[in-house]
């Protein structure tokens, strides 16, 4: 068992991650398995599947900027995974929901989905995803970090429309106990992977429903319309009225 805020993870039972690191801080985890992806890509070695855990991150990123990650106060991670066979486009999607399914497992918080990859409760954020890719040759590596609020409230976290799984959950949450639940869900997952079924999956804990009005922000632009669903590569689908629009990323900036 490796030692973890309030408790331990243990790992003999998994099958996918051979590793685990847990730091007391670094500035950002998906920082650090890039520069790990690229010392081994120097070196010529395969890197082995494993884990970066974090107590606290000083520069912490999401999608659209800075994460807030305090000590003590949330998980914060990034694995690594030899990407082959894995449809990149289609990570996000699914990471987001074996995220919301191990959540509501250890903690009994339900959350929903929101386009791509962020879990929220009613209209506050509780976890997001950041997955990125690293290729060199025919290989490629792909890093995913994921950072969930557990404890305190919402409002005390440098965020706007922020929660935590102990301000839903209206008790203690443990930290170490959400974490392996995390762990075990992906890596039991990434075991024997059905990428196919999961945008169907996502799409039945989305928050967003056929007809709902949103703005998509995307490389300094918005386009307003309906949303009609994800297609087969997880990419938005939205009605305008310039007609069907097919995104592969964006900011859903209003909904």
């Amino acid at each position: 068992m490796t030692p973890f805020a309030d408790g331990g993870i243990t790992t003999r039972d998994w099958k996918t991650f051979e590793n685990l690191a847990c730091l007391a801080r670094t500035r950002s985890s998906n920082d650090l398995a890039r520069e790990l992806i690229e010392l081994y890509f120097n070196e010529d070695q395969a890197l082995r599947s494993c884990v970066l855990v974090a107590e606290s991150q000083t520069a912490a990123r999401g999608r659209t900027g800075r994460w807030d990650a305090p000590a003590g106060r949330g998980l914060y991670f990034t694995f690594i995974v030899a990407a082959e066979g894995i449809p990149l486009s289609v990570v996000p999607i699914a990471v987001a929901r074996w995220t919301r399914e191990a959540v509501l497992e250890s903690s009994g918080v339900r959350s929903d989905l929101k386009w791509p990859n962020d879990l929220y409760v009613r209209r506050r954020k509780l976890a997001g995803i950041l997955p990125e890719a690293r290729t060199q040759g025919e290989t490629t590596y792909l890093a995913v970090g994921i950072g969930l609020n557990v404890a305190g409230s919402g409002e005390a976290l440098d965020a706007p429309h922020a929660t935590t799984l102990e301000e839903q959950a209206g008790r203690p949450v443990s930290r170490a106990e959400v974490l392996q639940a995390l762990l075990d869900r992906i890596d039991r997952e990434l075991v024997a992977p059905d990428w196919e079924r999961e945008i169907a999956a996502w799409e039945r804990v989305s928050l967003h429903r056929p007809g709902d009005r949103m703005t998509i922000r995307r490389e300094g632009e918005e386009l307003t319309g309906e949303y009609i669903g994800l297609d087969p590569s997880g990419f938005l689908r939205l009605k305008t009225e310039a007609g069907e629009a097919v995104l592969p990323a964006g900011e859903v900036a209003e909904w």
